[in-house]
């Protein structure tokens, strides 16, 4: 199938569907859940046939495989930068959570959809989202995120106590994702103003006294 070629193999109308493609599975991933999306229902929000989406993706797996590596794409291009404009931890910590909080206000759908795959994805064989394969060049981008390493930096430098790091990276992601569901019910909640207030917690929950 035309869906395992490589992407220099594809014209640019099909490029322009599997994109199209994908944007309506995000929807519907945001909208129903991951368990209730299927390809029937991608294909109706699309207003093409199955067989068309089946022509780009041949299954439910490798479609998800695309809006994961669409996510992970869209977020590196949003918050690495911001996190390697600072040259502190501690300003590597505010630009995180900033720079996160402004990905969900400008795609609260996308961080709905992963955030749902996430908790809900298996592969074929069993294996979770962060289980898929991905290209090792994105992986690399990815690993500016670490959140991880930006605590355990700053403790290293002296500028954060002694704590966790990996209860601290949990606390402050689940925080964020907390936003999700805020605006799941509130679409005017301030996702913005929410990211500055984490910012003011988490920097007191961390800083050296």
């Amino acid at each position: 199938m035309r869906s395992n070629e490589g992407a220099g193999a594809r014209t640019f109308t099909e490029r322009a569907r599997r994109a199209q493609i994908v944007e309506c599975a995000i929807e519907v991933v945001a909208e129903l859940g991951y368990a209730q999306t299927s390809i029937r229902k991608i294909a109706e929000r699309v207003g093409v046939a199955m067989s068309v989406v089946l022509y780009h993706f041949t299954n439910k797996e490798e479609l998800v495989r695309a809006i994961v590596i669409e996510s992970y794409h869209n977020v590196i291009a949003a918050v690495v930068p911001a996190i390697k404009a600072q040259t502190s931890a501690t300003g590597k910590l505010r630009a995180y959570i900033t720079a996160n909080a402004a990905f969900l206000q400008s795609h609260r759908l996308q961080y709905m959809a992963v955030l749902d795959i996430g908790l809900s994805f298996r592969t074929a064989s069993g294996g979770r989202m962060d289980q898929l394969e991905i290209d090792p060049e994105l992986l690399g981008d990815l690993a500016t995120l670490d959140l991880e390493t930006i605590l355990r930096n700053g403790q290293e430098n002296g500028e954060f106590r002694t704590f966790d790091t990996r209860r601290v990276a949990v606390a402050i992601r689940s925080a964020l994702n907390g936003a999700v569901l805020e605006t799941s019910q509130d679409p005017d909640f301030d996702v913005l103003g929410y990211g500055e207030q984490l910012v003011t917690i988490f920097d007191s929950a961390t800083r050296r006294k």
